[in-house]
């Protein structure tokens, strides 16, 4: 059997391991990983292991009884190489052919690639897809931008659930990769005022470079008086990006009446929560989770297209090695956005060119 690496978390630990090349099965491709962003789900799956494993008990996702944190390969927002078909396959993108697709495999029960144990994901060397999900990469578009298809996806996801029109008034809390996204979705459908909140001023300024007509510091002022006070009779959309739990107690509690709260960030933690406040404003509170495989499609497009500045996004780059080192860097305050993973190669994180 070959071998590969393949970075695992196993209870809170990121780590480099060998492990078995996978073999595909039935409507299945086995592929090598070009590309794959570190995703802040990534990152709160790291920071809080045995809270995510705790809930997914409750839901049922798990065994209640399994005393054992399992191992999972991470790795969701990728590109890569088609390197061999598994059977009941039509093969009709040659050996070679780069692709991306939505990370879920459909011949396994709908596992999600890079969040599912005992599925590869892409921060490994190799990893499996499903034929009928695999999109070829546009011309002129690197593995590198097809990495942040996925990213986009949920930001463009986020904005088709909220509904929003074009005279309302977005107001997106948290300025990190899905922020942005949302932005510049936003943009993109046409609404006119859309305010970005974050405490770092880099962060401010790349939403106003995606599209953010406002940007505000939240530390400094009440960024839902700036929403409201622009939207007059007008509806106020939050857009929770950040993924603080205590953001959605504060949000409900100062948004103005008839109100849309957004939820897209990532969020375990049990969250006391008066309703009160939502019931007398009539307020809208919407979830987001993924994607639709068209809004996924839609998104590559748009970066073949040159309708998202992705290159602004990619912030660093890193070899599988690597990959211990820079989830410590991430986690620690810092100015990155996307780093993206290398598997084919090893090296420490490095800044982008």
């Amino acid at each position: 059997m070959q071998t590969m690496q393949s970075v695992v978390l196993r209870n809170g630990s990121i780590q480099l391991e060998t492990v078995d090349v996978p073999q595909p099965g039935p409507g299945q491709v086995l592929v090598k990983s070009l590309a794959c962003g570190i995703c802040g789900s990534d990152l709160h799956l790291t920071r809080h292991t045995d809270e995510v494993f705790g809930l997914y008990k409750k839901m049922g996702l798990m065994p209640a009884d399994l005393e054992v944190n399992p191992d999972i390969m991470l790795g969701h927002e990728y590109s890569a190489e088609v390197v061999a078909y598994g059977p009941d396959t039509k093969g009709e993108l040659p050996v070679g052919s780069r692709v991306t697709s939505v990370p879920i495999l459909m011949s396994q029960n709908g596992a999600g690639i890079g969040v599912t144990p005992g599925v590869n994901g892409a921060y490994s060397e190799y990893f499996l897809l499903d034929e009928v999900l695999m999109l070829p990469l546009p011309d002129g578009v690197s593995p590198q931008a097809a990495a942040i298809t996925e990213p986009l996806a949920v930001g463009l996801h986020s904005v088709n659930r909220s509904e929003i029109g074009e005279d309302d008034v977005a107001l997106v809390a948290g300025c990190g990769p899905i922020g942005l996204a949302v932005i510049a979705a936003l943009r993109l459908r046409g609404v006119r005022h859309i305010v970005a909140s974050d405490p770092q001023p880099s962060s401010r300024a790349m939403a106003l470079e995606f599209g953010a007509t406002e940007a505000v510091d939240p530390t400094q002022d009440d960024e839902v008086v700036k929403a409201a006070t622009i939207a007059g009779e007008n509806r106020v959309v939050i857009f929770e990006c950040v993924g603080i739990h205590t953001l959605l107690t504060s949000f409900i509690q100062r948004a103005p009446a008839k109100a849309r709260l957004v939820v897209t960030g990532v969020h375990t933690t049990e969250t006391p929560v008066n309703f009160a406040f939502a019931l007398v404003k009539e307020m809208d509170i919407r979830f987001t989770y993924y994607y639709t495989p068209e809004e996924f499609a839609e998104c590559l497009d748009r970066i073949a297209k040159g309708q998202v500045n992705w290159k602004a996004l990619w912030t660093g780059t890193v070899g599988i090695d690597g990959v211990p080192g820079a989830f410590k860097t991430l986690m620690q305050p810092n100015s990155h956005i996307k780093v993206i993973v290398e598997p084919w190669r090893s090296g420490e994180l490095e800044h982008a060119e």
